[in-house]
């Protein structure tokens, strides 16, 4: 290949300096200059052979020099190396460029929450029953700031995401307060991760104008976090006596100026006449109250919409809980001998489809209309609560047994927990 190559070019060059010396010879008159042009465009089209041949010979000769197995010869046209100046000038840009080749660190995972040690700010609204602004050390999710106070940290799987809008992502997670006065109040902690995966608490995350704690479901399920905003239900203002709150909202938080505020939804709580008739029962918030086997109760937030409404239901047992479809039937009122009881039928639908009624005698009691079970289907050999009505100062309930309807009577009470049954 390198014999041809030189052969090639001596060949060319000797070719470019016999035109030349032509060039140089006498030519007379016309022809002479018609001589002349032609010899020059011949010179010039040597020289433009000469240079292609030196273009195309020198690539086919580093190709030969350096084969690359089955792979093609460079292709000449666009890869040409970019130049470079003279005398470059610096830039006074960082460079975006890594420094290095080696291969990223990932960034460590956050550290683990629940035996770790925060420098906690106060509890909102609660600081002196729960005693936990300062370095507080969990250990097994729990640490006891003072006698009789426990608090109770990461019982809601960690959600991470970007909520102050610096690079990165913060977590979020629940801490509760118990003590001796029964309070068992729930807030929602961001916290920053450091590049080493150390937790510093970001703030509280529910911070509304009118309630600084809600009662709420702290479950992933009913929690969003969407472009820095987190979004729960919740169902009214930390209630202290007992029974839950029930008008349910939509609201939504985010880390504004330092701190957490209400950003969406509603920023009042309704709460219903305590005038039973001036309630409107088929849109309100009812506390619907259920039997145990074992002869204890629990009482359950159903937000009626349209005379519907829905409720996690306790399966008993540690079985979890069944969210039930729930529908009011008639409200009636009926004169007793300690004031007017109210009472309707509920109709429970499981999400398979089983249909159960509850008879339930309502009570002002709290905020929302309590009611008590006065007759459960499935119970006592009835397997449908048809209907229920007033007869002078008795109610009279038809159900569906075994032996058929029949109709029982019993004789309602407005301030104590059941009825007695006469008949």
């Amino acid at each position: 290949m390198s014999e041809n190559f030189d052969n090639l070019i001596n060949d060319a060059i000797a070719e470019f300096d016999a035109v030349e010396r032509s060039s140089h010879l006498p030519a007379p008159g016309a022809p002479a200059v018609r001589h002349k042009v032609a010899v020059r465009r011949r010179a010039r089209l040597t020289a433009f052979s000469v240079a292609g041949a030196l273009l195309i010979a020198v690539p086919i000769a580093a190709y030969a020099a350096n084969p690359q197995g089955n792979n093609s010869p460079p292709n000449v046209i666009g890869s040409a190396s970019p130049v470079e100046s003279a005398s470059p000038t610096p830039s006074l840009a960082p460079s975006s460029a890594p420094a290095s080749s080696a291969p990223a660190t990932s960034t460590p995972a956050p550290a683990d929450l629940r035996n770790a040690t925060l420098n906690l700010p106060a509890f909102p609204g609660v600081e002196d029953e729960c005693k936990a602004k300062g370095t507080r050390k969990f250990v097994n999710g729990t640490t006891t700031p003072a006698d009789g106070v426990k608090l109770v940290i990461g019982e809601l799987s960690p959600i991470m995401a970007d909520l102050d809008g610096v690079p990165g992502n913060e977590e979020v997670t629940t801490i509760r307060c118990q003590n001796d006065g029964s309070m068992n109040v729930t807030q929602l902690l961001a916290l920053k991760v450091a590049s080493d995966g150390a937790l510093t608490p970001l703030g509280y995350v529910i911070n509304s104008a009118d309630t600084p704690n809600v009662a709420a479901t702290f479950s992933r399920e009913a929690i969003t976090v969407d472009n820095g905003v987190v979004r729960l239900a919740v169902y009214g203002a930390y209630q202290t006596n007992g029974w839950p709150a029930c008008d349910r909202q939509v609201r939504g938080y985010a880390f504004r100026n330092g701190a957490f505020r209400q950003v969406s939804g509603p920023t009042t709580f309704q709460k219903p006449s305590k005038d039973f008739h001036e309630v409107d029962f088929r849109n309100t918030g009812l506390l619907m109250g259920r039997r145990n086997p074992d002869g204890s109760g629990r009482v359950y937030c159903v937000p009626m919409v349209n005379g519907v409404g829905e409720a996690d239901l306790d399966n008993g047992d540690d079985k979890g809980t069944t969210r039930y479809t729930i529908t009011i039937g008639a409200v009636s009122f009926v004169n007793a001998s300690d004031g007017e009881a109210t009472f309707a039928i509920l109709t429970l639908r499981s999400p398979s489809g089983e249909m159960s009624q509850t008879l339930q005698s309502f009570q002002q009691d709290g905020d929302y209309p309590l009611g008590w079970e006065v007759l459960r289907s499935g119970t006592n050999g009835v397997s449908r609560i048809e209907k229920a009505v007033v007869s002078g100062s008795t109610v009279q309930v038809t159900v569906t047994t075994s032996s058929g309807n029949q109709v029982w009577s019993y004789r309602p009470s407005a301030k104590n927990q059941s009825w007695q049954r006469v008949g």
